[in-house]
């Protein structure tokens, strides 16, 4: 299967290739180049869907998947990720007045949450990150969707936290199944991947 994915996340669009190896052998799915679109994560489905609506032409007309993925963050939302996403596509089913095959995913809360899930991947970094017991703590087990994310990586850092710079490097050394034993948002992404670990359920890690 081939999957095109639209995110609105700059650090995304730079650093996610960089686990796309990962995804293809965890799949078998051929994960095409991210589109990036100019939207507020939080904004109404109605705004995000017509702001993704000439992405989604762009992938179906260049790309040809057989699955769009609309990776957005959740923020500070507060209704539950399932239940925003599932609006969202609505949104994008009748803003597009078709079925473009779009799965919406929520990182819980931003990008920088799924940074830290791995953590094993920051420490493999002793020059940039200085990984804490008290770090770990926040992040291990399973509290990666719920930590300060951007607060522990800009206290890790041992210069000034570089966003999309960092994100690049921090992927280059993710391991995309250690950091799922954290954050069940990175299982639900795998779920809708196709990954066989997740292909039942997202709510427990499987520890392989």
């Amino acid at each position: 299967m081939r999957i095109s994915i639209i995110t609105e996340g700059k650090s995304e669009f730079a650093s996610l290739p960089k686990i796309y190896d990962q995804l293809r052998r965890r799949t078998g799915n051929i994960i095409l180049a991210p589109l990036l679109v100019s939207v507020a994560p939080d904004a109404s489905p109605a705004v995000v869907a017509r702001e993704c609506k000439s992405r989604i032409a762009i992938a179906l007309g260049s790309q040809r998947p057989d699955l769009i993925i609309i990776l957005l963050d959740r923020e500070q939302q507060a209704e539950p990720p399932g239940t925003i996403a599932s609006v969202i596509e609505n949104a994008v089913l009748r803003a597009c007045g078709e079925d473009p095959r779009v799965r919406v995913v929520l990182k819980d809360r931003t990008f920088e949450n799924w940074l830290v899930a791995d953590l094993d991947g920051l420490e493999s970094m002793p020059a940039r990150f200085d990984v804490s017991v008290n770090m770990r703590r926040a992040v291990e087990p399973n509290r990666a969707d719920s930590c300060d994310a951007l607060g522990l990586l800009k206290k890790s850092a041992r210069r000034g936290y570089e966003k999309i710079d960092d994100s690049i490097k921090i992927m280059e050394r993710y391991d995309v199944g250690r950091a799922a034993r954290h954050s069940r948002s990175v299982r639900h992404f795998l779920h809708v991947l196709g990954d066989p670990l997740y292909a039942s359920q997202c709510r427990a890690a499987v520890l392989a």
